[in-house]
């Protein structure tokens, strides 16, 4: 992935990724988010190579990623284990992703503001090997983006 993950999250992708991609699907997302009391979510978000994940997939995965992550014992503490289809506004994370994307409207958030953002949206028109253009909605101007400045990236649908 071309986005930085939170650390457990990375394990998490580096351990299930094969087995995922070996049942013929494709791991699009880890996000791993620490809760009160010792009790945090883990979700996955898969897909289907050509999209199109359907709600009986995500229920035979489900129980199969489980156990993996019970032998890998990766997270400390309790946690719930969420797996779902990405959605309509696909995360973006991985290069294969921005390039899929290009030429699509997408949002991107930063680390960081940028002349007072930190979320811009607006059509994908450069992937790099080190980062993005968009050519941006609201000011109309082309920003460019290096991956490590970008917190979060997803396509987004425009609904007519």
């Amino acid at each position: 992935m071309v986005l930085q993950l939170e650390p457990l999250a990375k394990k998490v992708a580096e351990l299930l990724e094969s087995h995922i991609e070996r049942l013929g699907f494709e791991l699009v997302m880890v996000e791993f988010r620490r809760g009160t009391r010792n009790h945090s979510l883990l979700r996955l978000l898969v897909d289907k190579p050509d999209g199109g994940i359907t709600l009986s997939d995500l229920e035979r995965l489900s129980p199969i990623l489980g156990d993996l992550l019970d032998v890998y014992d990766p997270v400390e503490g309790r946690y719930t284990l969420e797996v779902s289809s990405p959605g309509i506004n696909r995360p973006l994370a991985k290069f294969k992703d921005f390039e899929a994307y290009r030429g699509q409207r997408v949002r991107i958030r930063t680390h960081r503001p940028r002349d007072g953002r930190k979320n811009f949206e607006g059509v994908l028109v450069e992937v790099r090997p080190d980062g993005v253009a968009l050519e941006d909605e609201l000011s109309r101007e082309r920003h460019g983006f290096a991956f490590n400045e970008i917190q979060g990236a997803n396509y987004e649908h425009k609904f007519d």
